[in-house]
């Protein structure tokens, strides 16, 4: 029996992506930019079965002991995907798998743990295949994962997402090493519990927000600017940006139909602090993907004052510090 086991990172958006122009294919309306996290990871043991009816799938969660079969939901998006990646390697899969995933992180929580679960099976899935793809077919598989954000996950670093105008130019790439700059990404757990409605539920929804058409005609400023602020390491507008961007976000997803409210009292509060910090000379910025936990993107000089501030908040249950880091590779 042959054992492929994959480590693949979740990632933080700067400048995110939210609402699908291509459901099917998972196109993006805009461009997005992010950050690998170096402790915010998935492991995925990918056991080759010659006996194709085999489809198991087992799960351990951030802090549990012993994995967990599923016979549920994940089961079935794994299922789907496998089908997805017959059509992209043109062949059947001749065998059956029992997959083994580990989070270090909570899951369903607001910090992307279906993108690194997603970028490392398509890994897996495509060695199980005997292939070999490019980093840019890579990411476009581990996109049509319906998790898009997993095709940032695979490049080392900071990873950049072209939306394209369709699927073999939509994919992310590196624009820097995870050497370039030396930000810090320390995520504050809020809460454990899994978000009630999936992200992937809330992007087809986002174009009956009134503000979305706003928010697409904007981006493509902050998109500008943001990549001339990392590429200066000019931390004051890029910060401001990152903020920017997160507060449009969430209010396209406060406005649609049905409106989607991820944060909580905590969340707002914070915010308020984060705010409170900077005024204090500590320079942090906040940004929320879709659900309640904040992440506090800070420079690595000021690591151990923003943690020290943040682990004191009774908001604050635990805190994940991460540094920039790799993509997808097997281990």
């Amino acid at each position: 029996m042959k054992k492929i086991k994959v480590k693949s990172p979740a990632n933080i958006a700067f400048i995110k992506y939210w609402g699908q122009k291509d459901k099917k294919l998972i196109l993006p309306y805009n461009d997005s930019f992010s950050m690998n996290l170096s402790n915010c990871y998935t492991i995925v043991e990918l056991n080759i079965h010659e006996d194709k009816f085999v489809q198991e799938l087992y799960i351990k969660d951030y802090q549990q002991k012993e994995y967990v079969k599923d016979k549920g939901e994940a089961l079935v998006k794994v299922k789907k995907f496998l089908k997805t990646t017959e059509r992209f390697f043109g062949r059947k899969a001749d065998f059956g798998f029992k997959i083994y995933s580990q989070n270090s992180f909570p899951k369903k929580a607001g910090i992307a743990s279906s993108a690194s679960f997603f970028s490392a099976l398509a890994l897996a899935l495509t060695l199980a295949f005997g292939e070999k793809l490019s980093q840019k077919n890579l990411s476009i598989l581990a996109r049509l994962s319906g998790s898009g954000s997993a095709c940032r996950s695979v490049p080392d670093g900071f990873s950049w997402w072209r939306r394209g105008e369709s699927s073999f130019t939509s994919y992310a790439f590196s624009l820097a090493p995870p050497s370039f700059w030396d930000l810090n990404d320390l995520v504050l757990i809020l809460s454990k519990q899994e978000k009630k409605v999936p992200s992937v539920e809330g992007h087809l929804n986002a174009p009956t927000s009134p503000f979305f058409k706003l928010r697409l005609i904007d981006i493509k400023r902050r998109l500008r600017l943001i990549k001339k602020a990392f590429l200066n390491k000019d931390f004051s507008l890029f910060g401001l940006l990152v903020e920017e961007d997160c507060l449009s976000m969430h209010m396209v997803m406060m406005t649609q139909k049905p409106p989607l409210f991820y944060w909580s009292s905590q969340t707002f509060e914070i915010i308020k602090k984060t705010v409170t910090l900077r005024k204090r000379g500590v320079e942090a910025y906040y940004t929320i993907d879709a659900g309640e936990n904040v992440h506090i993107i800070c420079q690595r000089k000021d690591k151990e004052k923003v943690y020290d501030y943040f682990i004191n908040q009774p908001e604050v249950l635990e805190i994940i510090t991460n540094e920039p880091t790799i993509g997808t590779r097997v281990i």
